[in-house]
């Protein structure tokens, strides 16, 4: 007994100060910006960490924050929707609450999650893509009922932060990134993600290439597709939670270039592109800044403007976006860029979308057998 207690002092002597400093050490780093520990430049400034932990340091943001505006939607949202965006002015604090890779339950329950932590919410924005409905898109594996409606972390996550091994390694890799200057995407106090140097890592037809190809037949977010009946009902809550609570509710269809929309053509999903809008404008309008327009026709190059890659627009184009749903500056929209989506019209619409494809098509034959010699 004697020798039993005696081995547990002296591990008890050696383990706890270590569990202390290391807890210690990664509360100091913060690298998911959950602590709310002060950035230090040349220690933690550039947290690259968060990046990969979205859903994480998000929901603890927005407790935080208390924002009367949600940004909510895609990794599309995440990184081309503004909170500072001057049609916001009087509707601040704004946060853009934009996930990677989500489908729209996860979408609900952040909303819920806000919701729940700020009852003075007054508008909501929500940017919706295909993917975000179907049926075989699971929830992303980051994401967690238990951290959601409530203020702060749960004591198993402030135990991942703070004493694993992964908190470990993302403390040293924001250390080095902060030190060596070295990082690509980041998040501003907004939520807003942005490219740090505003440069991409590489070239712009190369990253269409790859986001084009991971949309390619059997293989991504469209490996399987079924429309969802049960994500479409996410959709109403969302819509009725609004009208109940009286806040304002704008829906958009995001506007990623015309070779992403291409890419559902030669993966024989554009049938289900038009259904689903079709199933859309039963629950809600929806503001449509798909196909072929202005903005989304931007010729692929080195030295693009309006995007970064064929799934992701920058922030001049989501600031069009802001523009036209809220009506402010609209002299500064293409006059094709962005139309509202109802019962009424929505045959009409999708007619014009395919005639603009035509003649689209017929003048970037070579994007078109571009999209089209990705497919396997």
């Amino acid at each position: 007994m004697k020798k039993h207690r005696r081995f547990n002092m002296t591990f008890m002597a050696v383990t706890l100060p270590s569990l202390v400093t290391v807890g210690l050490f990664n509360l100091a780093i913060d690298p998911y910006g959950v602590i709310d520990s002060p950035e230090i430049s040349g220690l933690n400034e550039l947290r690259t960490q968060k990046f990969h932990n979205v859903r994480l340091f998000k929901a603890i943001d927005v407790t935080r924050v208390e924002p009367k505006t949600l940004l909510l939607g895609s990794s599309r949202t995440d990184l081309g929707l503004d909170p500072t965006h001057p049609a916001l002015t009087n509707k601040q604090p704004a946060y853009n609450l934009g996930l990677v890779g989500p489908n729209i339950y996860e979408v609900k329950r952040y909303f819920e999650h806000s919701l729940a932590n700020q009852p003075e919410l007054k508008t909501v924005v929500l940017g919706i893509d295909l993917f975000m409905f179907n049926e075989y898109k699971i929830n992303e594996v980051d994401f967690s009922e238990d951290r959601l409606e409530k203020e702060n972390l749960t004591a198993q996550e402030l135990l991942n932060v703070t004493l694993s091994t992964s908190a470990i390694q993302s403390s040293a890799k924001t250390i080095k990134s902060s030190i060596d200057s070295d990082a690509y995407y980041l998040y501003r106090p907004d939520g807003m993600r942005y490219v740090y140097g505003n440069e991409p890592n590489e070239p712009i037809p190369k990253k269409f290439k790859g986001s084009i190809g991971g949309l390619r037949k059997g293989e991504g977010y469209y490996k399987k597709y079924q429309l969802s009946e049960e994500f479409l009902v996410n959709l109403q809550e969302i819509v009725d939670i609004c009208k109940q609570q009286n806040i304002e509710l704008k829906v958009f269809i995001s506007p990623s270039h015309a070779s992403q929309w291409e890419n559902l053509r030669a993966a024989e999903l554009w049938s289900v592109f038009e259904e689903w809008k079709r199933q859309l404008v039963k629950i809600t309008p929806v503001w449509d800044f798909s196909g072929y327009n202005t903005i989304t026709t931007e010729a692929i190059s080195k030295d693009m403007e309006n995007y970064w890659d064929s799934s992701h627009y920058r922030k001049e184009v989501g600031d069009l976006v802001l523009n036209r749903i809220f009506d402010y500056q609209k002299d500064k929209v293409p006059t094709d860029f962005g139309v509202l989506l109802t019962q009424e019209n929505i045959e009409s619409n999708l007619a014009k979308i395919n005639t603009q494809r035509e003649i689209w098509s017929n003048k970037n034959s070579d994007v078109v057998e571009f999209v089209e010699s990705l497919q396997p």
